[in-house]
C-alpha cells in the first residue's frame, strides 16, 4: 500500500494500472483519493503490501512482525518471487520480441537465397540426404525454390507483425516457434549458442499470455465488451480491462525461466576455467582480435584500449556473469536483485551485440531480461512519467463511427488518465483537441498533442509536427475517421450490438483444462531441458553417464530387465528435434586465441583471380586485418566448412562458387578453376605494444575445376 499522506502530495497514479480501472484507460482527471484507491486495489491484487513498502513504513521491528505475524504466508512469498508475471511485463516483452524477430528476419534477408535455395550453399536435397544432426527437424526443408522462399518470407513477415502488434497472438506465437527454429536449424553450419537462446526464447514465451496487454487482441476484446457511445461513458473508466487481464499470471514457467537464465550464466562461468579467465584475465584482449567475429568498430579502436582496461573488462565480464546467476534466483531483496540482473544483462549483451557478430545471442538475452520487471516497477514508471500539464480535452463527433472508434481507442491508451472527452457534433475533422488556451486544434497537430498525453507519447508526438511524417500520420488518422479501420476489424458501431458479457461457463471450464495441459507441457519441456543439460554440459555429462552405468549394474535394475539410458528417446526428441539445447560454454575454457578465415583463389575465363564469396581479389593479408566485416552467417559458415567433419557439404560449396556469373550477371565472371584455403594466425600477445598478430599459416583445403565439378554433378543427377 501507499501511505495516504504521501499520496495526497504526489501526482496520482493512473487508476487503470490499479485493479478495477480499465485496460487501456482514458481520462477523467483523477483526484488524489482516486489515485490512492487505485494503488490500494493494485496492492490487494498481488497479495497486499510489499516488503519494500513495509520496510519504509514500519522499520525493522515492524517488518519482522509483518513477515512472521501479519504478513503473507511462505507459499504466497514463494509464488510472488518465483511463479508470478505481471501481464504488462508480458505485453512489453512481446513488443520487444517482435522487434527482435524483424531484426533477425532482415539480418537474414540478404543471404536468404544463398542459405536456403536449391542453388545455395546447402540445397534441400543435400540437407535431406545428409542430415546435419540426426534428430533435427526444420520446416524450411519444405521450401527450396526462389518462388517458394519469397512466399515463405512474406508469411514469416506477417506472422512476426502479428506478434509485434499482438493480433491473433497465440496462433502467431506458435507459428513463430516453427519459423524461428526452422530458420535456425536449416543450416546448422551457421548455428551458434545465440541461435539456441533465440529458440528457447521463442519456445518458452509461447507458453505465456503475451497478448493480454498492450495488444490489438486486448484492444478488440475491450471494444467488444464495453461499447461507449457518449463522452460520459468514455470518461467512465471502469471495466475497460477484463478482470482476468488485470490479475498476475501464475505459472510454473516463472521458476523455469529463472532457472534457465541462471543456468546460462552459471555454467558459462563454471566452464571458463582457463588461465585467460581465472588467472591472467586476458580473455577480452584475445577475443577482440578475432577478426572474423568483431565488428569494424572494434577493429578501429582496439589498439587504443590500454592493457589494464582489457584486464579490467575481463574481470567485469566474468564477475557480471557470476553475479547474474545469483541475482536471478535470490529470494532476498527480490526486486532489487532482479533490477540488478536487468541492468547487468543489458550492459553485458548490448556490449556483445555492438562489438561482435554473434547473431541473435545478445539481443535475445536482452529481451529475456525484460521478463524480470514486476508490478512495483510498473507503478514506479507510472508515477515518474505522468505529467498533469499534458492533460487535454478531446473533441469528437459521436455520429461518426470512425471518430467514435478513435475516441474509444484513445480511452484505452490513456493509462495516465490525462484525457477528458467532450462531444462535438458535426466536427469537421471528426476529432480534435482543446488545449490549455481553450482553442480547438485539428489535424495532425491536434493528434500530436493528444499523443503527447499518452504513455511514451512525447517520444513520438513530435513526428506530427514534421511535414512529411505528419502527412503520413495524418493519413492514418483519417483512416480511423473514415471508419475503414472499424470495418477491417469487424467492429460495429457501439449502438448496433450489445456489450459482450464475457466467456460462458463452458468456455471458462475449457480454459482451466487448457491451463492444466499448458503446465504439464511446461513440465515436460523442463524435464527435457534438465536431461539435455546433464548430457551436454562438460561439468555434468561424465558424472551423469557414470551414474547411469552404475544404476544399470544394480541388481534391482537387472532383475527387472530394465536398461536405463543417459538420455531417453522422449527427452532427446524434446531437446533435439527443434534444437532446444543446453550447452553453455561460450569462449570456454579459454577464449579463441587464434584467428582465421576462408580465402578462395579462383581463376575466371578471362584470367582474373577472384574470391567468389567476396567478389573481390583474394586477400591473404590476415596479419594486418582490422575486422573482415563479415556478418554472423558467413563468419560461422567459413569456420565450419573448413572442418573435415563437414567435408561432405563442400560439393555444394563448389557448385555455389561456380554460379558466380548468375549472381553478378557478368558472363566474364565464369570460373575455370580455383583453390580454397584456410588462412590463420595467432592473436597478438597480451602486453605487445605493437599489437601484431603472428604465426601466419596458409592451409590449402581443396582444389576444384569447372569440368570436374560439372561432371560429378551430372553423374549424381543421373544416378
Amino acid at each position: 500500500m501507499t501511505d495516504p499522506k504521501e499520496s495526497e502530495s504526489a501526482a496520482p497514479a493512473p487508476a487503470e494500472e490499479g485493479a478495477a480501472r480499465g485496460v487501456d484507460a482514458a481520462p477523467e482527471p483523477a483526484s488524489s483519493t482516486a489515485g490512492v484507491t487505485a494503488r490500494s486495489e493494485a496492492a490487494s491484487e498481488s497479495g497486499g503490501e510489499t516488503f519494500t513498502q513495509a520496510w519504509r513504513r514500519k522499520g525493522v521491528l515492524g517488518v519482522l512482525k509483518h513477515l512472521f505475524v501479519d504478513g503473507p504466508s511462505l507459499a504466497t512469498l514463494l509464488r510472488e518471487a518465483y511463479f508470478t508475471f505481471d501481464r504488462r511485463t508480458l505485453g512489453f516483452t512481446r513488443i520487444l520480441f517482435g522487434f527482435l524477430l524483424f531484426m533477425d528476419l532482415f539480418r537474414r534477408t540478404p543471404d536468404w537465397m544463398y542459405m536456403f535455395a536449391t542453388n545455395g550453399v546447402l540445397p534441400t536435397p543435400l540437407n535431406l540426404s545428409r542430415p546435419q544432426a540426426p534428430a533435427a527437424f526444420t520446416i524450411l526443408n519444405a521450401f527450396s525454390t526462389p518462388t517458394e522462399l519469397v512466399g515463405l518470407w512474406i508469411i514469416i513477415f506477417i506472422t512476426y507483425a502479428c506478434v509485434l502488434l499482438g493480433y491473433k497472438t497465440k496462433l502467431a506465437q506458435v507459428l513463430t516457434v516453427f519459423w524461428v527454429t526452422g530458420l535456425d536449424g536449416r543450416v546448422l553450419l551457421i548455428e551458434n549458442g545465440g541461435y539456441v537462446v533465440y529458440n528457447l526464447l521463442a519456445m518458452w514465451t509461447a507458453f505465456l499470455p503475451m497478448g493480454d496487454r498492450f495488444s490489438l487482441d486486448a484492444w478488440l476484446e475491450s471494444l467488444r465488451r464495453k461499447r461507449e457511445v457518449s463522452a460520459a461513458a468514455l470518461n467512465q473508466r471502469q471495466d475497460l480491462i477484463a478482470e482476468e487481464r488485470l490479475k498476475p499470471h501464475v505459472t510454473f514457467l516463472g521458476l523455469v525461466l529463472l532457472l534457465q537464465l541462471s543456468a546460462i550464466y552459471f555454467f558459462n562461468v563454471v566452464h571458463k576455467y582457463g588461465p585467460a579467465w581465472r588467472r591472467d584475465f586476458t580473455a577480452v584482449h584475445y577475443v577482440l582480435y578475432v577478426d572474423r567475429m568483431v565488428t569494424p568498430l572494434v577493429g578501429a579502436v582496439r589498439a587504443w584500449i590500454p592493457f589494464w582496461g582489457l584486464w579490467l573488462l575481463t574481470k567485469i565480464v566474468i564477475g557480471s556473469e557470476a553475479a547474474l546467476a545469483f541475482c536471478l534466483l535470490s529470494p532476498l531483496a527480490k526486486r532489487w536483485a532482479r533490477l540488478t540482473a536487468v541492468v547487468l544483462m543489458n550492459l553485458l549483451h548490448v556490449g556483445f551485440g555492438t562489438f561482435f557478430v554473434l547473431g541473435p545471442f545478445a539481443w535475445a538475452l536482452c529481451v529475456f531480461s525484460t521478463l524480470l520487471f514486476c508490478r512495483e516497477d510498473w507503478e514506479l514508471a507510472i508515477r515518474t512519467m505522468r505529467r498533469p500539464h499534458r492533460a487535454r480535452t478531446v473533441l469528437f463527433d459521436p455520429t461518426s463511427n470512425g471518430a467514435l472508434l478513435a475516441a474509444r481507442s484513445l480511452a484505452r491508451l490513456d493509462r495516465y488518465e490525462l484525457l477528458t472527452f467532450e462531444e462535438s457534433p458535426r466536427l469537421a475533422s471528426g476529432i480534435a483537441v482543446r488545449g490549455p488556451t481553450g482553442a480547438a486544434v485539428h489535424g495532425a497537430t491536434g493528434v500530436g498533442e493528444i499523443i503527447a498525453a499518452l504513455p511514451l507519447g512525447p517520444a513520438v508526438a513530435w513526428l506530427f509536427r514534421v511535414p512529411l511524417a505528419s502527412s503520413v500520420l495524418g493519413a492514418v488518422v483519417r483512416l480511423f475517421e473514415s471508419g475503414r479501420v472499424a470495418r477491417f476489424f469487424g467492429i460495429a458501431h457501439p449502438s448496433a450490438a450489445p456489450e459482450e458479457t464475457g466467456p460462458s461457463p463452458v468456455r471458462k471450464k475449457g480454459r482451466r483444462v487448457l491451463a492444466v495441459l499448458r503446465e504439464l507441457a511446461i513440465f515436460a519441456m523442463f524435464t527435457g531441458a534438465v536431461n539435455q543439460a546433464l548430457t551436454e554440459l562438460w561439468v555434468s555429462r561424465d558424472k551423469w553417464n557414470r551414474l547411469i552405468t552404475e544404476l544399470n549394474n544394480k541388481e534391482l535394475v537387472k532383475s527387472q530387465g530394465w536398461r536405463l539410458a543417459p538420455q531417453p528417446e522422449p527427452t532427446r526428441i524434446l531437446a533435439h528435434k527443434l534444437r532446444f539445447l543446453q550447452g553453455w560454454f561460450m569462449f570456454s575454457p579459454n577464449p579463441v586465441m587464434d584467428d582465421g578465415t576462408l580465402v578462395v583463389d579462383a581463376v575466371t575465363v578471362d584470367g582474373r583471380h577472384v574470391d567468389p564469396f567476396t567478389r573481390e581479389a583474394p586477400n591473404f593479408d590476415l596479419l594486418n586485418a582490422k575486422s573482415f566485416g563479415y556478418n554472423q552467417i558467413w563468419s560461422d559458415y567459413y569456420n565450419r566448412i573448413r572442418m573435415q567433419g563437414n567435408s561432405s557439404y563442400r560439393e555444394a560449396m563448389r557448385e555455389f562458387m561456380l554460379r558466380l556469373p548468375e549472381r553478378t550477371g557478368r558472363p566474364e565472371d565464369a570460373i575455370v578453376s580455383g583453390d580454397v584455403y584456410w588462412v590463420e594466425d595467432q592473436n597478438p600477445k597480451f602486453g605487445d605494444p605493437a599489437h601484431k598478430s603472428f604465426a601466419f599459416k596458409q592451409n590449402k583445403l581443396f582444389s576444384f575445376d569447372r569440368e570436374r565439378v560439372l561432371s560429378a554433378t551430372s553423374k549424381a543427377t543421373n544416378e
